[in-house]
């Protein structure tokens, strides 16, 4: 259950991409105007951290409406009819916090959010309806308006004549692979992207791909993320605000950071988020180490559920089969942490890069993280694993 050692190979009978999730390397050689890469680097690259957490409905008193809420970590005011249209969608998991106001143009209503844009149709907000309300193709959109799609090179077509593990979308004549392939095909994320834009392309150390919905990041500390392009989308049409003071009466909103349920109580626990190839610490509600990890491949999927480490190694040998039955053996797994069967966060020497899924099941770290997430966690310390 250690490392995920020789299966993609006698599975795929290729070369795993995953020592470098992010193996092509042309993008970098193309020039970029220096303009709208450091609008990239400014206002997406210090966003990479912004964590995305689930959300609880706030109902009014019949459940006829929802109660307005204040985002303290943007400063803004949530209301309906967007308020329910968000919380019928996923919330603070699929589209972020609030950063901007309600905005009205000639036929409609907007409010932009971290992941994305709302939009309500009519002149009238008081008589919009929250079924009524669409989100908007941020990533073609942003990119038309940046200009991406006329000058730079990854968001020119490519031909369809793809390596093996690589997906040709016909619509839009790119790619999709990697960990970025991985990603997309999690949960709902494919659905909620929709298809690709761009081919990869870097900036400075992070590795971006722009699809119709919105846009995914990759570099080594962070792994795979959603970006938050709601924040650029805003500020090109002169709506991002921050600071909105608190409106007296109206209630912070309570954000629980997984699954739904708040987890204070606990003290310190463990979050993993699959979707996004992370392990967080947390003391009551307040992160205190965050790390990617990879995840159980194809067929050595990673148990989902809440669980409680019950068993501490600080070294072991890890012994298993791979899917066409032939036997891997790996010594020395260092700083073990068994939560459910033989199940273990650990750490994973052999691995250069993180962010993707090719564990045996177990959820590996880089040693360093591993070694301190073993000296701070206990027996008995809550691990919640989820999408």
């Amino acid at each position: 259950m250690g490392q995920n050692q020789g299966w993609r190979l006698t599975i795929h009978r290729q070369r795993s991409p995953y020592t470098d999730p992010f193996h092509h390397r042309t993008q970098r050689r193309a020039r970029r105007r220096v303009g709208v890469g450091a609008l990239l680097v400014l206002l997406l690259g210090v966003l990479l951290t912004t964590p995305m957490s689930s959300s609880v409905r706030a109902e009014g008193e019949d459940g006829d409406a929802a109660t307005p809420v204040y985002f303290d970590a943007t400063g803004q005011v949530l209301s309906d009819p967007f308020l329910s249209s968000w919380e019928e969608r996923g919330g603070t998991q699929t589209s972020g916090r609030p950063v901007s106001g309600t905005v009205q143009n000639t036929e409609s209503w907007q409010q932009w959010f971290e992941y994305t844009r709302l939009q309500a149709p009519g002149r009238s907000l008081e008589s919009a309806t929250p079924d009524a309300i669409t989100t908007t193709a941020l990533g073609s959109d942003l990119a038309r308006q940046l200009g991406l799609t006329r000058w730079h090179p990854a968001f020119q077509p490519v031909a369809p004549e793809v390596p093996e593990g690589t997906r040709y979308f016909d619509t839009t004549r790119h790619t999709l692979a990697n960990a970025f392939l991985q990603n997309w095909e999690k949960d709902d994320m494919g659905e909620r992207l929709g298809a690709p834009i761009s081919q990869e392309f870097s900036v400075g150390d992070t590795t971006y791909q722009f699809f119709e919905g919105g846009a995914l990041s990759w570099n080594p500390e962070h792994a795979v993320g959603l970006l938050p392009l709601g924040y650029l989308d805003a500020a090109v049409h002169g709506t991002l605000q921050l600071d909105t003071p608190k409106p007296d009466g109206v209630e912070v909103w309570n954000e629980s950071p997984s699954g739904g349920t708040t987890v204070t109580g606990y003290g310190r626990w463990i979050d993993v988020n699959l979707s996004t190839y992370t392990l967080t610490a947390y003391e009551g509600s307040t992160p205190v180490m965050s790390t990617a990890i990879v995840d159980g491949g194809a067929g050595y999927e990673t148990v989902t559920g809440r669980f409680n480490i019950y068993w501490k190694l600080t070294s072991q040998t890890m012994r298993g089969f791979n899917l066409d039955g032939s036997e891997y053996e790996t010594e020395d797994v260092p700083y073990v942490m068994y939560f459910y069967a033989d199940y273990a966060l650990h750490g994973a020497y052999w691995r250069s890069s993180f962010g993707y899924s090719g564990s045996h099941g177990c959820v590996n770290m880089d040693v360093g993280s591993a070694a301190w997430l073993f000296g701070w966690a206990s027996e008995g310390t809550l691990v919640d694993v989820h999408y």
